[in-house]
């Protein structure tokens, strides 16, 4: 009797994490790396999620979460963890468009005007999880388990050392950015380089590269940005919404309990949530400290904005034409903008009417 009673109190702990023996499910460590700077918001992000999981599992699950090159390089988590280099990652899909340009429109195309919520709205309630699901699995073969973390939004178009007034002044420079940023501003005859964030302001010093995108006032500003460069304009319109992507091994995930991937996703949702939160405070007061210390704050000119919408959108309907996941995934976001967008801008008041009712003499962005 006391053997079968202790049997199964060996198979209800193994159950707790589904792990190979009851001895092993008693606390899970899971080796993880984000592909962002440890200061960087993404990877502040992802340790905050780490730290959810193991109170929110009471210490069963206790995940090191490491920035980037701290096991491999930034633009290898993904690969690392398909393999299981890594049992999780945080990263953006900008970091591997070479396997599909279909991570362009799931991680941080302009969206048909859809913002960083709507889009995380379109994963959960528009069909997106169905297709980040055949993404992993049928289009570029990962061995991971993915989920939204939609943060850092929206972004700037960049830090320059010299003022720009069209996109003829930016034709003349080196400039660092990533995604269909680049892939834009090549198009527009713009000299593009690609670089993770660790190598940008290095890369400015010694004028490999003259001007870069990075994040926001409170990340660019802790990369040490405002050190090479003191013109930095907003918005861009390459990322409304960066799209980072958390990430678990497969055969990690399916050992898991059910509980404790609920547990999982839930930690990753409230990271996300109150990442965003702490970021728009902390980006309003870098914003004020930049000012202090010799920035100067700049309207992009419209004319650089549209230019990049009227060039996305061709390069948007020649990836759907030969592509048909593609295709499939910018459908489906078109049909939940179209619903989302027009409402919103129909039905929210402006954001200025009363900001400008309140803060009109606060308002410290430089138009040309």
């Amino acid at each position: 009797m006391h053997k079968a009673l202790a049997v199964l109190a060996g198979l209800a702990l193994g159950a707790i994490l589904a792990l190979d023996s009851p001895a092993q499910a008693q606390t899970v460590r899971l080796k993880g790396q984000s592909s962002h700077p440890a200061s960087a918001n993404l990877h502040l992000l992802f340790k905050l999620w780490a730290e959810n999981v193991e109170k929110m599992t009471a210490g069963r699950v206790k995940i090191e979460a490491l920035p980037a090159g701290a096991i491999v390089p930034a633009f290898e988590v993904f690969d690392a963890t398909s393999r299981g280099v890594l049992d999780v990652g945080m990263a953006p899909f900008g970091f591997i468009l070479g396997k599909s340009p279909a991570g362009i429109p799931l991680s941080h195309g302009p969206l048909f005007g859809m913002d960083g919520f709507d889009y995380w709205g379109w994963y959960y309630d528009g069909g997106g999880m169905q297709l980040l699901e055949e993404f992993y699995r049928d289009v570029i073969k990962l061995d991971v388990v993915g989920f939204p973390a939609p943060t850092d939004f929206p972004q700037a178009l960049g830090w320059f050392k010299r003022p720009i007034k069209s996109l003829e002044d930016l034709r003349g420079m080196k400039f660092r950015i990533y995604g269909i940023g680049a892939e834009t501003f090549g198009r527009l005859g713009v000299s593009v380089v690609t670089l993770p964030g660790g190598e940008i302001v290095p890369a400015m010093e010694r004028g490999v590269i003259d001007a870069a995108e990075w994040l926001n006032c409170s990340d660019d500003r802790k990369l040490g940005l405002p050190n090479v460069a003191k013109h930095f304009y907003t918005p861009g319109m390459h990322e409304p919404v960066t799209g980072g992507q958390l990430i678990v091994n497969k055969k990690v995930w399916e050992r898991l309990a059910p509980d404790v991937q609920e547990i999982m996703k839930a930690a990753l949702n409230d990271a996300t949530l109150k990442r965003n939160f702490i970021l728009a405070r902390e980006n309003a007061e870098a914003c004020q400290l930049l000012l202090r210390e010799g920035v100067t704050i700049h309207r992009t000119p419209d004319d650089i904005l549209l230019r990049f919408l009227d060039e996305w959108e061709k390069i948007q309907a020649e990836y759907a034409a030969k592509d048909p996941f593609y295709k499939k995934v910018i459908d489906s976001q078109r049909a939940y903008a179209e619903k989302l967008v027009p409402f919103r801008l129909s039905f929210y008041p402006p954001y200025e009417f009363a900001g400008n009712y309140y803060w009109k003499d606060k308002v410290y962005l430089r138009k040309e």
